[in-house]
């Protein structure tokens, strides 16, 4: 991407925030126009909010050099078949990841759920929203990966998930701490390890593979990226 100055940058986002304010908490706006160029200061992308960076993405100031949605499909691309039926889970406001797996895609289909998920243009055939939340009861009939990018409390749902309805998963993690349900894991290494382990665990008594361990630290996610891997 060529230079774009700071007052470029700042239009596009605050225009794209104007169309789409409705779809932002007011903390999540106050930031958005706080931060609106901060990518001038952290090119490295994991220390910009999910919010932030999906409009970034949206409005085409990531470079695809240092863009981890497309490193992250580049990882999904590289161990499974995009042209399948692929559920994506806490797809966040935009669905900026789905887009990229739709339009690389020549059969098969994207369906990406989000409650918060805002529905933009042009429509995309392939690509579906759900605009709502994924639970246990959600269906998974015709499914063949379930995928999550930095989905935090959703993580578990989308392992559990994969292991009971027999499909492929890749999931890039987030930072731990303390969740509802599993504050005894205080820091993020117990939570990246606490995750890696039910996984690795889960494949092993199905007897269903491996567990895959993956990296987008290049493009700025310290964390790791985990997957299954089919014997």
């Amino acid at each position: 991407m060529s230079y774009i100055t700071p007052d470029e940058i700042k239009s596009r986002v605050i225009t794209f925030l104007a169309e789409h304010n409705s779809e932002y908490t007011e903390r999540e706006i106050r930031y958005i126009e706080r931060y609106a160029t901060i990518i001038l200061e952290r090119p490295i992308n994991h220390y910009i909010g999910d919010v932030l960076r999906q409009i970034y993405d949206e409005v085409g100031l990531l470079p695809e050099e240092n863009n981890m949605y497309s490193g992250f499909v580049s990882l999904l691309e590289k161990n499974f078949n995009l042209d399948t039926n692929i559920v994506e889970v806490a797809g966040g406001v935009i669905p900026v990841l789905a887009k990229k797996i739709a339009l690389k895609q020549s059969h098969g289909t994207i369906t990406v759920y989000d409650p918060r998920l805002t529905f933009s243009s042009p429509q995309i055939p392939n690509l579906i929203l759900k605009k709502q939340e994924f639970t246990k009861s959600t269906p998974l009939t015709n499914t063949n990966i379930i995928i999550g990018f930095m989905p935090c409390d959703a993580t578990i749902q989308i392992i559990e998930a994969a292991l009971a309805n027999d499909i492929d998963f890749m999931v890039a993690l987030c930072e731990g701490g303390p969740r509802t349900g599993y504050e005894w894991l205080e820091t993020e290494e117990e939570w990246v390890d606490y995750i890696k382990y039910i996984a690795k665990l889960g494949l092993e008594k199905q007897k269903k593979g491996t567990l895959g361990v993956a990296s987008l630290a290049q493009y700025g996610n310290p964390y790791p990226v985990i997957y299954s891997k089919k014997k």
